[in-house]
């Protein structure tokens, strides 16, 4: 029996003790060979330098990197190699987001890709501020004061959960900020009830998402967000 599987580098490498080294072979099991026609090396500290290193510069350019592997079982891998997946912000975000900061409205980013990854889309889109990151890791180490202080700087956070998520926006709030959650998977749901304001997307979000927001987004556009928050101040300051 072989498993065969795939996740961020970080998670599989520490499973890995060999790697591929013929990738004729490779395409040769997954055309139906037997893995165990595949030829393989003992994954060394130096190679799995050389590993992290294509990996991070990989994810630099804003790419979102996975780890492929197979096995005898989850705990004794072979690396088959890594894969980089775009998926570049859409025409007119990075214009919506400078309105937005104009308007006084702080943008974040909270992600489970990559610290490379998450910094090369926010710099792209324009709001990031060179150490103001924080992974989930570093997150749960933290006390509830001690991230009530950091999330007034940070603006991209990686490797995040939905617990994570939601300790965010509940941060947030304890510091006095009304909170604007955007999401469209189920692990957003518990962030996006807390939030003042949910905001789900209404293509490509799941049910859950969108019973648990406040707001559905009909055409997954950010920059439908923005004309909803000019469109919220123009009433409020008639009224006023």
């Amino acid at each position: 029996d072989c498993c065969y599987v795939k996740g961020s580098l970080e998670s599989i490498l520490d499973h890995c003790g060999s790697f591929t080294v013929d990738t004729k072979m490779m395409r040769g099991a997954a055309a139906g060979a037997s893995p165990s026609m595949i030829r393989t090396a003992v994954l060394s500290d130096k190679e799995r330098g050389h590993v992290q290193e294509a990996a991070r510069n990989m994810a630099m350019k804003g790419l979102r990197v996975l780890a492929l592997a197979h096995g005898p079982n989850a705990n004794d891998l072979t690396l088959d190699g890594i894969v980089g997946m775009t998926d570049p912000p859409r025409v007119g975000v990075a214009e919506s987001i400078a309105t937005m900061k104009a308007c006084g409205v702080r943008v974040c980013m909270i992600t489970g890709d990559a610290r490379e990854t998450a910094e090369s889309i926010a710099s792209q889109l324009g709001f990031y501020d060179t150490g103001a990151c924080l992974s989930g890791a570093e997150l749960c180490k933290m006390n509830r004061a001690e991230l009530e202080d950091r999330v007034r700087e940070v603006v991209v956070y990686y490797r995040t959960s939905p617990r994570h998520k939601l300790a965010i926006v509940q941060a947030l709030q304890a510091n006095g900020e009304v909170v604007a959650m955007t999401g469209d998977g189920v692990n957003d749901a518990p962030a996006l009830s807390a939030a003042d304001i949910g905001v789900a997307m209404g293509l490509s979000g799941t049910d859950v998402a969108k019973e648990a927001a406040d707001m559905v987004i009909m055409d997954d556009d950010f920059t439908t967000i923005t004309a909803a928050i000019e469109e919220g101040k123009g009433i409020f300051y008639n009224i006023k």
